[in-house]
């Protein structure tokens, strides 16, 4: 019976930590092609990053509020919303990363003035599958983006992000 309570707890520990490790994969990819892509004139460069402060078991409409802002260079994201809003017309990219809660669906979009655009999907039998997409969109300046429920229930995090938002400028 300790064998098993131990193998299981071994079990969730190495779950926690394969989605720990994508989530931190996914942000080092973003920040690699970010660093490479933006250009150097600092007036020009648009870029934001942002997580979810806690994690619901409930949320299931409307749009997904990232509150915590890791980065914001531009200015263009705005927390209390959760939109970005384009300063300028140009080539972004977006990616959105979303652990579901538990053993729960989840399915978000990424959305640009109402119409959504590419859609992540996170479910597992288990416990807190990681679902991502991103897309490369061309924006006028005052364009928005957020991203929208599309189905299921519920996302985690914890005090490292691991539910994030993020955008940039390409060119």
């Amino acid at each position: 019976r300790n064998t098993t309570r131990t193998l299981k707890a071994d079990i969730d520990q190495f779950q926690t930590d394969q989605w720990r490790l994508s989530a931190s994969v996914s942000s080092l990819e973003l920040f690699r092609a970010n660093q490479t892509n933006t250009k150097c004139d600092q007036n020009q460069e648009v870029a934001f990053t942002a997580s979810v402060s806690l994690a619901s078991s409930t949320w299931n409409s409307g749009t997904l509020i990232f509150d915590v802002v890791i980065t914001n260079t531009g200015n263009g994201y705005n927390p209390s919303t959760g939109v970005f809003t384009s300063p300028r017309s140009g080539t972004y990219v977006f990616y959105v990363s979303a652990v579901e809660y538990t053993t729960q669906y989840l399915k978000i979009d990424i959305v640009i003035n109402s119409v959504s655009k590419v859609r992540m999907m996170g479910h597992s039998s288990t416990s807190y599958q990681t679902g991502t997409n991103m897309v490369v969109l061309n924006l006028q300046k005052g364009d928005s983006v957020w991203v929208g429920y599309a189905g299921g229930t519920g996302y985690y995090t914890q005090s490292v992000p691991t539910t994030t938002f993020s955008g940039f400028l390409v060119s």
